[in-house]
């Protein structure tokens, strides 16, 4: 589980993460880019939950699905992720209790316009058009969309925060560092925003 932090309008889309990986109790095991940008589809993938299932569906759309953008994804997305969560359940024995939800973002081959879809593992993967504006899992303040790129940083420590004086199963972790994935119709660029103070130390507790 992991910090998603987006904002769309039109003409863009910015999405965040962070980047920790931890073990089922919770220790700091990997670091990982959470959220995949696959050009051709001038579409960004990610997904909050369940580690790793966002990044198996993004393979799977980029090696395996023929479509012409991410309208045409959006069609044949709430099968394929159904089915592909089913297999995933049962390769890693999770129990129905665990949930994921994988969100898609990008430039549409029929307007040239930004458009995102949340599909939820509660829902079985229907798809879910999402409005304009900044949106954020797990909670926290949300601010003034100028501000948003300088903002992330806190937004992130405050969900951090947060998620630390939650017991130890119900907690997201979050750390690492931030990354930010900026797509517009011209391209997309990735960049580093963050380095959490405690950097160093989560990563030398997965070397040892």
């Amino acid at each position: 589980m992991s910090s998603l932090i987006f904002f769309t309008d039109k003409d863009q889309v910015l999405v965040a993460t962070d980047t920790l990986g931890v073990s089922s109790d919770g220790k700091p095991f990997l670091l990982t880019s959470k959220a995949i940008h696959i050009p051709h589809l001038k579409t960004i993938i990610a997904g909050t939950g369940i580690g790793g299932f966002s990044h198996e569906w993004a393979m799977y759309v980029n090696n395996r699905m023929v479509v012409r953008g991410i309208h045409n994804l959006d069609y044949h997305t709430p099968k394929m992720l159904l089915e592909l969560w089913n297999q995933y359940r049962e390769k890693t024995s999770i129990t129905e209790s665990f949930t994921t939800t994988v969100y898609q973002f990008g430039i549409s081959e029929e307007t040239q316009q930004v458009v995102s879809f949340a599909y939820r593992s509660t829902n079985n993967f229907m798809s879910e058009e999402l409005q304009y504006g900044v949106a954020v899992k797990p909670e926290c303040r949300i601010p003034n969309p100028d501000v948003l790129i300088d903002s992330i940083p806190s937004m992130m420590q405050e969900q951090r925060d947060r998620q630390s004086r939650l017991p130890k199963d119900k907690r997201v972790y979050i750390g690492g560092e931030i990354y930010a994935l900026h797509l517009t119709i011209s391209g997309c660029t990735s960049f580093k925003l963050f380095e959490f103070p405690d950097f160093s130390d989560q990563m030398a507790q997965m070397f040892t």
